[in-house]
């Protein structure tokens, strides 16, 4: 597989570092620069590798591996510009296709009630959401972002 090596530039000096193997999360692995270094040499170079690996192991089995921590992946953007509004359903689809039924309260993180107020922000066209007594008014991107992650309430208001 050959790879843009000025994709991983940022990452690692290839002129330093002619080879190098990725592995992700999911034991895939991945050789960057394999066109650069002769085949039967990486393979060489992987059957040491592998050797020394093999050698360092203690006997018995294999200790557990602590799962690497998940990080909450930032919300997609909702590409408000390629949204639509189906004012008689109250339902409104954003830009990456997804419906955000604006007849039920949702609720934030900090355990808040939002409404849409019927409204659409004059520059972003995104839904304006209101709390349950007023006290504020946000679009629904920045509620989304700053307040999230925010869903559907069940039985109305909190």
């Amino acid at each position: 597989m050959t790879h843009d090596p000025f994709a991983y530039a940022r990452l690692v000096d290839l002129t330093e570092h002619p080879l190098v193997l990725l592995v992700d999360t999911e034991g895939g692995a991945e050789l960057i620069g394999e066109d650069t270094v002769c085949p039967i040499r990486t393979a060489a170079l992987l059957r040491v590798i592998a050797a020394d690996l093999i050698a360092s192991h203690p006997l018995g089995p294999c200790t557990p591996v602590p799962e690497p921590p998940t990080w909450e992946r930032p919300a997609e953007p909702l590409y408000p510009q390629a949204g639509t509004l189906d004012r008689a359903r109250s339902l409104w689809t954003d830009g990456t296709g997804h419906a955000w039924d604006l007849s039920v309260w949702w609720g934030d993180a900090y355990g808040r009630a939002w409404r849409w107020t019927g409204d659409l922000d004059r520059t972003s066209g995104v839904p304006m959401m209101r709390t349950e007594y007023r006290a504020e008014v946000q679009p629904l991107d920045v509620l989304r972002a700053v307040c999230g992650p925010i869903a559907p309430l069940a039985g109305g208001a909190a």
